[in-house]
């Protein structure tokens, strides 16, 4: 069967998805839903900081570098700040650690203004810019002869660019990182946030992967926390000595959430280990584990959890995208390809429990939203191309954020790894879209139970 020409069918909220490795189509019943609204931060919105993008290519019109300014590529983490605006978190820059020494990173404070009601018209609602705070490492934790020891950009004369520990790129690295000690996307790829009681934010990045700890000001409170096993082509160990690598490049930490009491942190992976004698199910590039961290002690407790994602067995290219708690020890996840457009295929959400399990030891899961396939009773999404009316979708490579807005609505958003790719309109660079789903039960009560 040609997995890419298998059409969804719909039909009083059943539709048919892909999930046995060997491309069986299995029905699956996702949750009744709609969307609730639709707001999108401008691709163009950018900044004010140091000049970026001098290491990348332009497309779609785009032309860098960006002087003294600093795009938005879209939010890899997403928090509610139950005001009205959120925190978003952009990753590391442009995609490569290579290509981002100049990208300053960092959170934003964002407003959207959803728009709710339907007009006939495919305009969103906009999203604004409130507020930028950089990460730093002003306290000098990584350079202080003690657990993760890092060259940061900030040490530099000049920009490193290129893979490994990099080459001198004979541009001079600006005067406010270097002063500021700002962190860089050639220092770490930030994929995911979450927020303690205390105002500090807990990060998940892929270089390590690490968890790092900041303060409500963005700066970096204690060292790094190193996985026990998990260790990417990055890390200075495995840049050092490739054959200490055990997770692949850019497959790092792409969630991070606390369960409902904020007792403790669980740490997602994009994917399973390479090393298939560190994988949960040797030879099932499908199952990953969920890590389970304990903030007050900076450690892993190793308590693990097995989720299984589609596709197949070997060659699986479907990645975690973000998780997040919706109540008790229930969760939903992201799962995605890396298509976008037309060729978009994986973009779903699913809930778990982490109490509820196969007879493999396996998390069960429920599919809550086939991300392609969004009911739009409102019709807030206009007459999108290719779509049937009433209906929405977000056929973006990197949807990577999810978050609750209340008990019975979800937040989810996109990174557009700016300017590369043109999910939406072809030849037009992606804006940052951020959508509501609302559930006509609360979200918790829809997961799996024996």
């Amino acid at each position: 069967m040609n997995i890419a020409k298998v059409k969804r069918l719909v039909a009083h909220g059943v539709f048919f998805a892909l999930t046995g490795w060997s491309g069986t189509v299995v029905a699956t019943e996702a949750a009744t839903h709609s969307l609730a609204g639709w707001a999108v931060l401008d691709q163009s919105a950018r900044e004010a900081g140091p000049t970026s993008g001098q290491f990348i290519s332009g497309k779609f019109g785009v032309t860098p570098p960006f002087i003294n300014s600093q795009p938005v590529p879209g939010w890899s983490g997403l928090l509610n700040n139950h005001d009205g605006t959120f925190t978003a978190l952009p990753d590391n820059g442009y995609g490569a650690k290579g290509n981002s020494g100049d990208f300053v990173i960092g959170f934003y404070q964002v407003r959207p203004e959803f728009r709710e009601r339907g007009d006939g018209t495919t305009t969103p609602g906009l999203i604004k810019n409130e507020g930028f705070t950089p990460f730093n490492d002003r306290n000098n934790i990584l350079g202080n002869g003690q657990g993760v020891d890092l060259l940061i950009t900030a040490d530099l004369e000049n920009y490193r660019h290129g893979e490994g520990m990099g080459k001198n790129s004979g541009i001079p690295v600006a005067a406010e990182i270097r002063e500021k000690r700002l962190l860089t996307g050639y220092d770490f790829d930030v994929e995911s946030i979450a927020r303690a009681d205390d105002g500090s934010y807990w990060v998940g990045e892929e270089f390590g992967p690490f968890l790092l700890h900041f303060g409500p000001d963005g700066t970096l409170l204690e060292e790094p926390v190193p996985h026990p096993l998990l260790v990417s082509p990055n890390h200075p160990q495995a840049i050092a000595l490739p054959a200490t690598a055990t997770q692949g490049a850019s497959r790092g930490f792409e969630s991070l959430a606390f369960d409902e009491h904020k007792e403790f942190l669980y740490a997602v992976p994009e994917a399973a280990p390479v090393v298939d004698a560190l994988r949960p199910v040797p030879g099932d590039e499908r199952v990953l584990e969920i890590f389970q961290f304990d903030p007050k002690a900076s450690a892993y407790t190793g308590v693990n959890f097995k989720y299984r994602k589609d596709g197949p067995a070997t060659g699986n290219d479907i990645v975690i995208g973000d998780m997040t708690n919706v109540g008790k020890d229930t969760y939903v996840l992201i799962e995605r390809d890396s298509k976008f457009g037309s060729q978009a295929e994986v973009k779903r959400l699913y809930l778990v429990d982490l109490n509820e399990t196969d007879q493999d030891g396996i998390l069960k899961k429920r599919l809550l939203v086939d991300l392609l396939d969004i009911h739009d009773p409102e019709d807030i999404g206009g007459p999108l191309p290719g779509l049937a009316e009433k209906r929405f979708n977000m056929p973006f490579d990197s949807i990577e954020c999810v978050v609750v807005i209340d008990d019975h609505t979800l937040g989810v958003a996109i990174d557009t790894n700016f300017p590369s790719e043109d999910g939406r309109l072809a030849g037009v660079p992606d804006s940052t879209e951020f959508i509501k789903l609302t559930f006509g039960v609360p979200m918790a009560e829809l997961a799996p139970r024996s």
